[in-house]
């Protein structure tokens, strides 16, 4: 559980305080660590660029709750002419010289790896 995430959801949600100055007040002194609309902190940005960080802290809390596969997956919806395209493109062979820079990358020592 995240605790501040629980505290701003908790305040938010009392009834009796909703539709009064207090709540305004209380989402004007912590919007600067806390955006209220999809319930992520700032510094918590840099961790969810690839969904991993929802992922952790969303999706599975959301199947715990709802049950395995519940949540609905991410689609992509193409047109045929895209598709069409798009196949076209996988099935042809790679340029070479793509490839080559590729295998340079690959072979290329890490910095670690003294």
């Amino acid at each position: 559980m995240n605790l501040p995430i629980f505290l701003n959801k908790f305040i938010l949600n009392i009834k009796l305080l909703r539709h009064t100055p207090f709540i305004a007040w209380f989402r004007l002194i912590n919007h600067s660590n806390f955006r209220f609309d999809d319930y992520h902190r700032y510094w918590d940005f840099w961790n969810s660029i690839n969904n991993g960080w929802i992922h952790s802290e969303y999706v599975n809390e959301f199947e715990k709750v709802w049950g395995k596969g519940s949540y609905p997956p991410q689609t992509i919806t193409l047109s045929q002419t895209d598709f069409d395209a798009l196949q076209e493109r996988l099935n042809e062979p790679p340029d070479p010289k793509v490839m080559e820079r590729f295998r340079k990358l690959m072979n290329r020592k890490a910095p670690w790896d003294d």
